[in-house]
C-alpha cells in the first residue's frame, strides 16, 4: 500500500522505494538460514555434502557429494552449486557451480569427492579450513536417460 501511495505522489520515490524492496526481499532470500544441509528424500534426485575424511581423504578434494537417485529412470547428468557457510553464520562464504555425468541406476546412490576452487570464496585473502565449514548443494538442473 505505501508503494501506491508513493507512486500517486512521486514516481521517482516510487520507483527508489519499490527497488529498496526489492532488495531487502533478495537479501533476505540469499542469507536465510536453511534449516537442514540435506535436500528432503522424497525429491526426484535429493544431494547433501560435506566434509567426510573417510571417504575424502586428500586434502585436495575435501568435501564429499553424494547423489541419490529416488526415480525409476537413471540419472544422466546433474548440475548443483556447491555451497559453504561458517558454522553459526548465515551468509554464503563459498559457491562453485558443478556438474556430474555419472549414470545413476533408479534407487541407487553415489557418492564424489569435490576440491575447492580458491576464486570461489567470497573472501579470498582468509584461509577456510573446508572441514570445519557447513557445507549443502543445491540441484540447478537433472537430466534423465529416455525409455
Amino acid at each position: 500500500m505505501a508503494v501506491i501511495t508513493t507512486f500517486w505522489f512521486s514516481r521517482k520515490a516510487g520507483a527508489v522505494v519499490l527497488g529498496i524492496l526489492a532488495a531487502i526481499y533478495v537479501g533476505l532470500f540469499f542469507t536465510a538460514e536453511r534449516g537442514d544441509h540435506q535436500v528432503q528424500s522424497n525429491r526426484p534426485v535429493s544431494i547433501v555434502a560435506g566434509p567426510d575424511p573417510q571417504l575424502c581423504p586428500d586434502p585436495s578434494t575435501p568435501v564429499a557429494v553424494t547423489f541419490t537417485n529416488n526415480t525409476d529412470r537413471a540419472l544422466q547428468e546433474i548440475s548443483f552449486s556447491l555451497i559453504a557457510r561458517q558454522s553459526g553464520h548465515s551468509s554464503t562464504i563459498y559457491r562453485a557451480y558443478h556438474r556430474s555425468d555419472k549414470i545413476v541406476a533408479p534407487g541407487e546412490s553415489f557418492s564424489t569427492c569435490y576440491g575447492l576452487n580458491p576464486l570461489s570464496f567470497s573472501n579470498r585473502t582468509i584461509q577456510y579450513n573446508a572441514r570445519e565449514l557447513d557445507w549443502f548443494a543445491e540441484i540447478s538442473l537433472t537430466r534423465f536417460v529416455s525409455q
